[in-house]
């Protein structure tokens, strides 16, 4: 190997961006390098008329790069690896894999189009950007109104096309917009987090190519290896690998280090225009080193995932006919029952005026709170605090803000991260009976009020279900079927959350599963 090394590069801005950052980290260690431009046909198939999700994933912006390396015209390729095909030439080899970057896409709104009432913040019908069939079928899942149209282009023309042409929103890879480090002041940023919209596979990460005889260069990308990256692209690569779709095929697919185990989540759809059906799974016992053992369980998670087939399905709950997880398995044509077994009863209150946070810890807290003294409240003098994205969305209805959003499962850690950030007064709406969960975990803040604005009791004379799932989505709806019934041996049960789950225990209900937030599309990953 001689030096400078010769990095190949597509022309675009990130592509640049990506180069330079491997030159500066290569020079840090005193290696010389120089950067070498490469077009790809992906570059040029841009000013086509052509849909992305039919170039992404499978050589577009790659087959020359790699042409490049085996011709010695270059020494390394620098590749997004979301990019990079799983088989690619012989004699090629990955060296290295960067520390990954946020893996998470972005929807990005023009503020005069915002609906803050809306799930995403998207009006009706809003006209959405993107070429993606992943996003196109994800975004449908959650916002069927909406209006797809196709988006082509690097990052800033993409944007560019978002302020100047007819779209409302775009979405985009966070990881791209972060790294060119571009003003979105003039838009309404919506974080698209990973439970809810499955990012694609090494999104976010840099894969590093070589020539695999390059011995010397080799040895030099390990300055460049990141291993948590490294070893949670293995994965995502894998399961991408064996799924056999590339970027045509609608599929997310996202690991995550949490506690020495691992956590997968996979979407995919049989098409941009059908729902996705979703799983996730908790890696406990796996080395990564040992790469016959994951093909292996990789092979195995993908035909379990396209065999899977849900049974009749039961729900604690009353669901419109615009919930996610009813539209989900009404799209698999699984039979469904749902049916709340609380009744709820509103109980007159007198809001404290001193009040700085009122904290909401479920969705019927919203409506009774707000139900009495909305017009007391919108004015926006007070900081509101949701447990979950479903109680948020609640508020967002109400087209209001909400300042602190809970994230996971976990009420004590909620408790805690609320408690650091809260200050003042904080007012905590609650059922009559309620665990007062998040009370309990105050800390900091001892100036505290309970409000109880509603009384919920379970309903008399329910039935035995029949269901082969049965989901419970309260520790009250737990109460009152478990009082009176036992679970079956051909029953298995979900629970929403911890505190279902406690209540799950008291009743001695075994191998149940928890959702790993209080969602629908999480309880729709442990189906």
């Amino acid at each position: 190997m001689n030096l400078p090394i010769i990095i190949g590069t597509r022309g675009s801005d990130l592509a640049l961006w990506q180069a330079n950052f491997t030159k500066n980290e290569l020079e840090r260690k005193g290696i010389k390098a120089e950067i070498k431009i490469i077009k790809t046909k992906g570059d040029a198939t841009q000013q086509w008329n052509l849909s992305f999700d039919k170039m992404e994933g499978k050589g577009f912006f790659t087959k020359e790069l790699e042409e490049a390396l085996l011709a010695k015209e270059i020494d390394l390729a620098v590749h997004s690896c979301k990019d990079l095909p799983t088989d690619f030439p012989e004699g090629l080899t990955i060296a290295a894999y960067s520390k990954r970057a946020n893996p998470f896409d972005v929807l990005l709104i023009k503020k005069d189009k915002v609906d803050a009432s809306k799930l995403l913040k998207l009006k009706e019908n809003a006209k959405v950007g993107t070429s993606s069939a992943r996003r196109k079928s994800q975004l449908l899942a959650l916002r069927p109104d909406i209006n797809i149209q196709d988006l082509r282009g690097n990052v800033p023309s993409r944007i560019n096309k978002l302020r100047n042409e007819d779209y409302d929103a775009i979405t985009l890879a966070s990881a791209g917009v972060e790294r060119l480090n571009i003003d979105l002041s003039e838009f309404e940023i919506i974080p698209l987090r990973s439970t809810m919209f499955i990012p694609a596979p090494a999104q976010g990460v840099l894969a590093f190519q070589i020539r695999e005889d390059d011995v010397k260069l080799k040895e030099i990308c390990a300055y460049l290896n990141d291993k948590n990256s490294s070893t949670i692209s293995a994965i995502e690569r894998q399961l991408l690998h064996d799924f056999d779709g590339g970027c045509q095929m609608p599929l997310g697919v996202y690991a995550e280090k949490i506690n020495q185990e691992f956590h997968v989540w996979i979407a995919q759809a049989a098409a941009w225009n059908t729902f996705p059906k979703r799983q996730h799974l908790i890696l406990k016992e796996i080395i990564l080193e040992d790469v016959e053992q994951w093909k292996t369980m990789s092979k195995t998670i993908v035909e379990n995932f396209k065999s899977k087939s849900i049974p009749s399905v039961f729900v604690s709950s009353h669901l419109e006919p615009t919930n996610y997880l009813r539209k989900a398995l009404e799209d698999q044509q699984i039979p469904l029952t749902h049916q709340s077994y609380i009744s709820f009863t509103p109980i007159e209150f007198s809001f404290p005026k001193d009040a700085n946070w009122i904290f909401f810890s479920s969705k019927n807290g919203v409506k009774y709170f707000f139900d009495a003294c909305f017009d007391e409240i919108k004015n926006g003098q007070y900081k509101l605090a949701a447990v979950n994205h479903g109680t948020a969305q609640a508020i967002y209805t109400l087209g209001l803000n909400v300042d602190f959003i809970g994230q996971g499962n976990d009420l004590n850690l909620i408790a805690q991260q609320f408690d650091a950030m809260a200050n003042g007064k904080i007012v905590f709406i609650q059922a009559k009976n309620s665990n007062r969960s998040i009370q309990k975990g105050i800390q900091k803040n001892k100036n505290t009020e309970t409000l109880v604005v509603y009384e919920n009791n379970p309903v008399p004379n329910i039935e035995q279900r029949k269901e082969q799932i049965l989901i419970f989505t309260s520790p009250m709806n737990v109460e009152a079927y478990f009082s009176k019934f036992q679970i079956e041996s051909f029953q298995s049960v979900i629970s929403i959350g911890s505190s279902t789950s406690k209540k799950l225990d008291a009743f001695a209900v075994k191998n149940y599963k928890t959702a790993y937030e209080p969602s629908w599309w999480s309880i729709l990953d442990e189906l």
